[in-house]
Formats: structure tokens, C-alpha cells, sequence
């Protein structure tokens, strides 16, 4: 596309060449009009001067000796003369012999004098006799009142002809100057002019990709300036605007992104916009995959293609919970509303996911923790109530009967105290209101000593103890009483579900920085169904040995929580009949919290 200013040039250029062209003609026109004036003035002033000597010598009917006249004019003066009597045969001529010439009635300027009785006559023609255009001009010749012939000059227009040709060159190398300065002049003045105008323009492409810095950098005054100024005032009120929308937008992407609920938004079409990153992770799908598609193919997850529908069709809000059961069970708490644009036109639908699921899952295990708490003490306060009831009615006389009843409230009365202590230790270790006494320890002389406190136990059970060898010292930085209640928790498990006889295999493995406590028994198991929900407060594989074990139901619980103040993990691995092993993995040095 051209330039403006090319443009505006070419434009200039065309209208001076019109003008040009216009102004050689109109030039051209009056100097052939001068020039034909001039030669027929001349040739009128020299036909009279002749017709007055003619007059004066009385030679008109004296051919010879008006012949001889007329011959003198022709070198001086370079001009034809010709004279003719009323009959149009030619007398005299001072170029020619006049017996050899034709007769001139029929020239257009001796017919205008003599039959026509003008006082002028005139023509412009081709003469045969000199070969090239002449211009004649006759006057009456007159004699006593009466014409009686007429004198006729004419020139040859060559002369003139050549003189016009002088001119004309002369004025078109005038004219072709006029024209390339006036041209020069013109795109010299049209580039000033948008010269402002480009940067302008420049300035508002720029803008238009967005690059709203730009400004006109033009020094101009009167519009173009006061354009400028105004342009560079708009682009500055942009600039200040979208910065703030960027940052509004960037605030919003960043509050949106780092909600833990998930949020999605409708069209009108009925096509997903946006949703942030825990909508994605809602749906498991990359939002590349979700943007553009129809809410009834990304509502089938947790079916609320209904829910959507309702909202864009009725303008109604939503607010119900919806269950997805892959790729795992999820709840959520949905609330729908519709978007509204300017105007309060409807544009769409919000939809905002929040899971749920851990609330519920939690007030699950509330509820099952009472119901746990509950059945654990009603048992040993049925035994205590029942047993006092029995001993205080006077039936019981026998006294080792009484004795006996006095144990068994004894012994429930103990199993209430270890459950109620149990939970109050559970309850401080989940409130951290129990900080870790941190100090470098042998891993190897606790374990030896932990084996020593359940000696009583093995010897009872007849359980083959390995321990790791003694001399090996493995060091670790921990609370050494919260340590050696880990291990004195899982080793007097193993050998209380182990069967008489049984093995437990104590053993440490040092890495660069951690420390394994492996404890692996050959007794009766866990049920793989069971091994997500061991570390369950209350839980019991085998609930009617536990509880005849005196087990609370809280020891693995206990241990997960210990073992986690210690930023450590603990893994199982079980087979039903063939035993269990479990491996804690302890830091060698516990991080400052």
C-alpha cells in the first residue's frame, strides 16, 4: 500500500502537470494568435504602402512597368506581391512572371475584395506555386472611386512556423523546469506534513499490539501537535489502565490458582472458559483437555451435568453434595450460581468444588472413636458395676469367690486406668503438647534394654528373641523415652500375636541418614483387607484376643504419632498365618521445627 505521503505527492504532481499542460496550450494559443496578428498587420501595412505607389505612379494599366515595380520589392523585403484586375488575371507578381501564371479569381481573399467588395481579404493555404503555406492578405485597388483590381501580399508561414517552434521548445524547458521544482516542492511539503502523521499512526499500531509504552515523538504545533499531545495523553491513560488490570488479573489468577477449592466457569454456550488447578486436580484431567469442551462431558465426573443445566436454563443457584468414586472416593460440596455480564445479562454459570471428603471422613471416625470409646469402657464398667453389684447384695459368702470378683474388678479397674491414660497420651502427642527431649542415642543398647523389660514375657511365651549384635553401635538423635515406647509397643506386640514358640527378629540398618528398626515375628498375621486400617485407633485384627490381652487398642496409633513427632515413617508388610513385618525409619538428626 502506498504511503500517505506518496500519496499526497503524487496527487500535487498530477494537478501541477494538469496546470502545466493547460497553461502550454492556453501560452501556445495566444503566441499563435500574436504571431498571426503580427504577420497580418505586416502584410496589411505593406499592401497599402504598395497600393499607394501604385496609385501615385499611375501604373495600373501599365503592366511592364508595374511588373518592373512590384520586382523591386522582392529582395528587400521577403514578401509576395501580387497584383490582379477585376477579372482576376494576374498584372504583376514580384516573384514570379505573371503570363505564366493562372488566373486568381478564384482565390478565397481576391473573391472577398472583388466580387464580394470587402475591404479585406484573407486566407491561409497551401501554395502550389512555393510549395509550402502562406498566408495572403488583399486589398481593393482603386481608381477614381471604383475598384479596379486588388494588390495581394503573402508570406510564407515557415518563418513563423519556426519562430512558434523556438518558442514553444523554449517555453516547455520553462515549463518541464516549473514543473520538477514545483513537484519537488510538493513532495517536500506533502512528506512535512505526514511525517507527524507516520509517527502517529506508528504510534497507534503499536498500541493496537499492545505495547503501550509507545508514545508520538513529534515536535509539530498547531493540530498536529495538539494531536500528539492528545494521543500521547490517551496512550499514557491506557498504559495506567491495563497495568492495573494486569495486576487485578494477576491477583485474581493467583487467589483462584492457590484456592484449595476447585472452580469452573461456564459460557452461555454451555462450554467450559476456565477452572484452576483444583478443579484439574478434581477432575484428574490437564485443563488443555477441559477448556472448550461441554459441561456435559466434564460434569460426568461427579454428575453435575443436571446441577449446570438447571443453573444456565433457570438462573437458579445450586447447592448440593456430589460423590465421584474414581479414580478415588471423593465428596464435595458444590455450589452453582450463574454469571452475570453488563447489564445483568446472563453469561454463564460458576461452579465451585469443595472436597469434603477428609470432613467426612473425619466426623466418620469421630462418630466410630465414640462408639470405639464407648464399647471399650462399658465392657470393664459393666465387669466393675455388675461384680460390686454381685458382692454388695450378701449373696457371695464364699470367700474365694469373693476373692476372685474382687480381682476381676481389680483388673478392670486397671484396664480403665491403662485406656484412659492412653488417650490422654494420644490426645497430648496429636496437640504437640509433648516436645521432643532430643539427645544423641545407642539405638542398639535401647533395643537390648527394651528386650531386658519383656523378659518375662518371652520366657512366659517361649519366644525365641533375636536381637542385633550388642557390640554394633548405631547412634541417632531423638526423645529416647518416646523411642523406646516405639519399640517396647512393637516388640510386645509381636510376641503377644505370636504363638508359643514363636520367633521375633529385632534388627537396625544404618544408612548415611536414617536408621531402620525392623521387627519381623513368624505369628498369625494381618489380613490385607486390614493393613490399611492397623494404625486406627481402636482397631483390632483379632478382637477378642486383644482385649484378653489387656490391649487398649490405641498402641499402633500411639506409635504412628511418635514416630511421625520424629519426621519418620513406618511401613508393614503382612501375610495372613505367616507373620508381619514392620520397619521404622527413623532421621539420624531431627530438624529444628
Amino acid at each position: 500500500m502506498k504511503r500517505l505521503w506518496a500519496r499526497i505527492a503524487l496527487s500535487f504532481f498530477i494537478l501541477i502537470l494538469i496546470l502545466v499542460v493547460i497553461l502550454w496550450f492556453f501560452l501556445t494559443a495566444i503566441m499563435k494568435d500574436a504571431y498571426t496578428d503580427m504577420t497580418r498587420d505586416h502584410l496589411v501595412e505593406n499592401a497599402q504602402m504598395v497600393s499607394q505607389l501604385i496609385e501615385t505612379a499611375d501604373t495600373h494599366n501599365d503592366p511592364e512597368a508595374l511588373q518592373g515595380m512590384i520586382r523591386h520589392f522582392n529582395q528587400p523585403i521577403e514578401m509576395r506581391f501580387t497584383v490582379v484586375d477585376e477579372e482576376g488575371v494576374v498584372l504583376a507578381d514580384s516573384e514570379n512572371d505573371p503570363a505564366t501564371m493562372n488566373n486568381h479569381i478564384n482565390r478565397p481573399e481576391i473573391q472577398d475584395v472583388i466580387r464580394n467588395g470587402t475591404a479585406l481579404g484573407e486566407s491561409v493555404r497551401f501554395s502550389t506555386t512555393q510549395q509550402f503555406n502562406m498566408m495572403y492578405v488583399a486589398l481593393p485597388l482603386v481608381e477614381q472611386g471604383e475598384t479596379v483590381g486588388a494588390i495581394r501580399t503573402s508570406l510564407s508561414l515557415q518563418v513563423v512556423d519556426e519562430a512558434l517552434s523556438r518558442l514553444w521548445a523554449s517555453l516547455s524547458i520553462l515549463l518541464g523546469l516549473m514543473f520538477l521544482v514545483s513537484g519537488i516542492a510538493s513532495a517536500m511539503l506533502s512528506r512535512s506534513i505526514t511525517r507527524p502523521i507516520d509517527n502517529i499512526m506508528d504510534t497507534t499500531y503499536r498500541l493496537r499490539e499492545k505495547d503501550y509504552s509507545s508514545r508520538v515523538n513529534v515536535s509539530a504545533k498547531g493540530e498536529f501537535g495538539d494531536l500528539a499531545l492528545s494521543i500521547n495523553a490517551l496512550a499514557a491513560s491506557l498504559q495506567k489502565q491495563m497495568k492495573e488490570i494486569e495486576e487485578n488479573e494477576h491477583q485474581l489468577t493467583s487467589i483462584i490458582s492457590n484456592m484449595v477449592s476447585g472452580v469452573m466457569l461456564v459460557n452461555e454456550e454451555g462450554r467450559v472458559v476456565l477452572l484452576n488447578s483444583a478443579m484439574e486436580r478434581f477432575l484428574s484431567q490437564h485443563k488443555d483437555n477441559i477448556i472448550g469442551q461441554s459441561y456435559e462431558k466434564v460434569g460426568e465426573r461427579f454428575a453435575l451435568t443436571p446441577h449446570i443445566q438447571a443453573v444456565l436454563e433457570n438462573s437458579q443457584k445450586v447447592h448440593e453434595e456430589v460423590h465421584s468414586y474414581f479414580p478415588q472416593e471423593r465428596i464435595m460440596d458444590a455450589h452453582l450460581a450463574p454469571y452475570y455480564g453488563q447489564g445483568w445479562q446472563q453469561k454463564g454459570a460458576i461452579v465451585v468444588l469443595h472436597d469434603i471428603t477428609n470432613i467426612r471422613r473425619l466426623e466418620k471416625m469421630r462418630s466410630d472413636f465414640v462408639a470405639n470409646v464407648s464399647h471399650e469402657l462399658k465392657t470393664p464398667v459393666t465387669s466393675v458395676s455388675g461384680f460390686s453389684e454381685t458382692l454388695l447384695s450378701g449373696e457371695v459368702t464364699d470367700e474365694a469367690t469373693t476373692r476372685q470378683f474382687l480381682q476381676i474388678i481389680y483388673d478392670e479397674s486397671q484396664r480403665l486406668d491403662r485406656l484412659i491414660s492412653d488417650l490422654l497420651h494420644l490426645s497430648k502427642i496429636e496437640k504437640q503438647e509433648m516436645p521432643l527431649d532430643l539427645e544423641i542415642m545407642d539405638m542398639t543398647a535401647l533395643v537390648h534394654e527394651v528386650a531386658k523389660t519383656l523378659h518375662n514375657s518371652v520366657e512366659k511365651r517361649k519366644t525365641r528373641l533375636t536381637l542385633p549384635e550388642a557390640s554394633k553401635e548405631i547412634y541417632l538423635q531423638g526423645d529416647q523415652d518416646r523411642i523406646r515406647q516405639i519399640i517396647l509397643n512393637l516388640v510386645g506386640n509381636a510376641i503377644n500375636y505370636t504363638a508359643e514358640g514363636g520367633r521375633v527378629d529385632i534388627s537396625l540398618k544404618e544408612n548415611i541418614n536414617t536408621v531402620r528398626l525392623i521387627v519381623k515375628d513368624n505369628g498369625i498375621g494381618i489380613p490385607e483387607e486390614s493393613l490399611p486400617r492397623i494404625f486406627e485407633r481402636f482397631y483390632r485384627v483379632d478382637k477378642a484376643r486383644a482385649r484378653h490381652s489387656g490391649g487398649t487398642g490405641l498402641g499402633l496409633a500411639i506409635v504412628k504419632h511418635l514416630i511421625e513427632s520424629h519426621h519418620g515413617e513406618i511401613e508393614i508388610e503382612s501375610r495372613e498365618g505367616e507373620g508381619t513385618t514392620i520397619t521404622v525409619i527413623l532421621p539420624k538428626n531431627q530438624e529444628a521445627d
